[in-house]
């Protein structure tokens, strides 16, 4: 089958799992108003009686075998459905959605499509993507796993409330006096992002792998915070309080009031700062001060052995792809793109055979994608792949 055709398949598993998202909805959409033979197949796929009678010639391959595997998942399987058609359909849909995804029903669907024999492929467990989550450790060593808790105070420390609401950490100052400042680390694991209001009101953005060091209170003369991985700030201006971001002893990012993001993972061989608005002034701290430049809006610093370079004319969409819920591939190469796999799938990326000589990538896509539909999709670019646990092996043919 062509892989736009298992794609297809994918969105209109999602569809009857009541699963799709904004942007494949639209794709959807699109795909079925393209022709008039893809809305019929779609009503038929998307049929009660029809997907029935689909499913059960499916086992006619390997009853026995498939059977299992889906009753593995789902116990009801076989149920009698309800008769309201809504909970009928997440039924099937269910049903639908391991059979193709997990042992390879999708290939039943694309031989429809080409009228010839299907043929049965066994497909991996799927590996799902990244999510919501973080780990907050106290001053007193104290950790506050985030990820399913509910909302409400999370601690009080030197006169300041945390708070969990509506999936963000919220830091609220209720008293002022010569209460002891405390600091506290949020660190976001592989597989999980976060967002956190600091005492000042700034919010920061956690991509996964990443950790800020932030104090209960902001005393003194400045706002200062420490951070590893990439983080996204929204600061709020204090004209008599610069706001300094440092990344280890690489790089001190002085802020009035601004929104900038930070990219400063060990395994990246260049640490990025890129400004979205406002001003910024970046320094290597074992440098002298001078040689500290001020970033413009859409300039990023690139900084590689305690050396500044600036860039113009960054797009602010394609370097906060990842905050809002997207990849964004282009310009990308191979380790880059199995690096940030990594981060956001919790996996480890074994070559091989070596590095293939694939070319660059491009396009953008949801990051609330399973890995196995990703790899598909990637799979354009000539790059094999094959998938063993938590381990994606990229294959050099």
């Amino acid at each position: 089958m062509t892989e736009k055709n298992h794609y297809i398949a994918v969105l209109i598993a999602k569809y009857l799992d009541n699963s799709l998202n904004e942007a494949e909805e639209i794709e959807l959409t699109a795909w079925i108003n393209a022709e008039a033979h893809h809305r019929d197949l779609f009503e038929q796929m998307t049929d009660p009686e029809q997907l029935t009678t689909h499913l059960q010639q499916f086992y006619t391959y390997d009853s026995d075998k498939i059977s299992r595997k889906i009753s593995q998942h789902i116990p009801e399987f076989n149920a009698e459905p309800a008769r309201i058609r809504p909970v009928y359909l997440r039924k099937w849909g269910w049903a639908a959605a391991i059979a193709m995804l997990l042992v390879g029903g999708s290939y039943y669907w694309a031989s429809r499509l080409h009228n010839r024999p299907a043929v049965i492929a066994s497909v991996p467990v799927n590996i799902e993507p990244g999510k919501q989550g973080a780990i907050l450790t106290l001053s007193d060593g104290r950790e506050v796993v985030l990820d399913s808790l509910h909302s409400g105070i999370v601690a009080n420390q030197s006169g300041a409330s945390i708070v969990l609401s509506e999936g963000q950490l919220v830091y609220d100052p209720t008293t002022t006096g010569n209460m002891d400042v405390q600091y506290n680390i949020m660190t976001t694991p592989a597989g999980r992002q976060f967002q956190v209001t600091l005492p000042d009101g700034t919010n920061v953005w956690l991509n996964a792998a990443s950790s800020i060091r932030f104090p209960t209170s902001f005393a003194g003369n400045e706002r200062r915070v420490e951070i590893t991985g990439e983080v996204y700030f929204d600061v709020i201006k204090n004209a008599n309080k610069p706001f300094i971001v440092a990344v280890k002893d690489k790089l001190d990012i002085e802020v009035l009031g601004t929104s900038f993001n930070v990219n400063a993972y060990e395994n990246e061989r260049t640490i990025r700062a890129t400004l979205i608005n406002g001003s910024i002034r970046v320094g290597v701290p074992s440098t002298d001060h001078k040689k500290a430049v001020t970033l413009q809006q859409g300039q990023q610093a690139g900084i590689i052995n305690s050396k500044i370079t600036i860039t113009d004319n960054q797009d602010p969409e394609k370097i906060l792809a990842w905050k809002n819920g997207l990849f964004n591939f282009d310009g990308a190469n191979l380790e880059e793109v199995m690096r940030e796999l990594e981060r956001w799938y919790d996996i480890e990326v074994v070559y091989e055979n070596g590095i293939p000589n694939a070319d660059k990538f491009i396009g953008e896509m949801t990051r609330q994608i399973a890995l196995t539909d990703l790899l598909d999709i990637l799979k354009r670019f000539q790059v094999d792949f094959r998938v063993e646990g938590r381990k994606l092996i990229v294959v050099n043919r």
